[in-house]
């Protein structure tokens, strides 16, 4: 009845359940754990089912066709949508960025592997299934690439730009100026030259500016962009102040829904901070948080008028001279309301100490927090 693949499948849906179960009741519930587990089950199961149905893919010998001697088609839109799916995992745990750059890279390769699978049962000729594939996606894939690749190239510009000192700028722009100049003048002179040729210049002088790029963004803006960055009132935002801020506290969460693996509770009770430790009886003066994951702090206000916690995670030097603290905070919440603020220190920060939770504009009241 079972197929091999289907056992297959089978088996492995049965042991990610065994995992989903073992990491819900035995270990710490994390919701995005037992998401990725549930989802690799259901995943699995799906498989199993297609398999089960296609019979492993067998074909009778009645069903063999002259078309079976036909090559395999060889496509590398599987690999690019499974580069895809990665960087929507990828998205859920870092930036949003990368989750819809996945969408987008997902959306890209189901449109291309869609036409592909059309166009190959087209015809029995080859040439005429890529002709007809050309036809249809090429108005859509050159202006589509030569946008990213424009982008791309100006982008990794503006970086070498910031990075170098600006003399030495503005020597670098007059140079690779003219150099596009008389590389395109020549191009025109030679129409002889070959394809390749100029194919293989482009594609280098490409690689060389983000190369540049890439170095030139790991090494930063030079010192005196970044000073004037921190020096510039209007480049300072002051999210974590005593006063309200326009974009920063507008919509504030006044309650929170159940939090598992809370560390502490921190509360301002007629003017004093007073922090509540997990597992701990009466009133702490430090909290020892652990390093390279998130530790989650309850703050609950119980005095008149709006106060947020500010938690100090030390200072780091940005560039030689200029140093910048570190800040987490929550939004200003009212008298009887409470908030989480979510702190994750990476185990090899470059922050140095000391780590404490303060009220914005109250100086007397803090509670230390203990890094190991």
């Amino acid at each position: 009845m079972f197929t091999t693949g289907s056992k297959y499948f089978l088996g492995l849906s049965v042991l990610a359940g065994v995992a989903f179960a073992v990491s819900m009741f035995f270990a710490n519930p994390s919701a995005l754990g037992a998401t990725a587990l549930i989802g690799l089950v259901g995943a699995l199961a799906l498989l199993a089912g297609v398999v089960l149905y296609a019979r492993d893919g067998d074909v009778g010998s009645g069903e063999v066709t002259a078309s079976s001697n036909r090559p395999a088609p060889t496509s590398m839109w599987p690999l690019i949508s499974a580069g895809g799916v990665a960087l929507l995992l990828i998205g859920t745990i870092t930036q949003p960025a990368f989750f819809l750059l996945g969408i987008v890279v997902l959306v890209a390769a189901f449109v291309e592997w869609m036409v592909l699978c059309w166009s190959e049962s087209a015809s029995s000729d080859d040439q005429f299934n890529a002709g007809i594939r050309k036809r249809l996606l090429n108005p859509i894939e050159f202006p589509v690439l030569g946008a990213v690749g424009l982008g791309l190239l100006i982008f990794s510009f503006s970086r070498v730009m910031l990075a170098v000192d600006s003399r030495v700028g503005v020597a670098l722009f007059i140079i690779i100026g003219a150099l596009l100049i008389v590389g395109g003048a020549l191009f025109a002179m030679r129409p002889t030259l070959k394809q390749g040729l100029v194919t293989a210049i482009c594609t280098l002088a490409a690689i060389a500016i983000v190369g540049a790029g890439v170095s030139a963004a790991q090494n930063g803006m030079r010192s005196e962009l970044v000073a004037a960055r921190y020096e510039s009132d209007h480049e300072v935002q002051r999210e974590c102040g005593a006063n309200a801020t326009e974009h920063g506290d507008s919509g504030v969460t006044q309650t929170i829904s159940s939090v598992s693996g809370v560390s502490a509770t921190v509360e301002f009770i007629d003017g004093k901070l007073l922090a509540h430790v997990q597992g701990m009886t009466g009133f702490q003066n430090a909290i020892t948080i652990p390093r390279s994951s998130p530790s989650n702090i309850i703050f609950r206000n119980f005095d008149s008028g709006r106060f947020r916690l500010v938690a100090h995670l030390g200072t780091k030097q940005v560039t030689e001279g200029v140093v910048e603290e570190v800040v987490a905070c929550t939004q200003l919440i009212r008298s009887g309301a409470e908030q989480l603020l979510t702190l994750s220190i990476p185990k090899s920060s470059v922050a140095n100490g000391p780590y404490f939770l303060s009220i914005a504009g109250i100086d007397d009241q803090s509670v230390d927090l203990v890094v190991p």
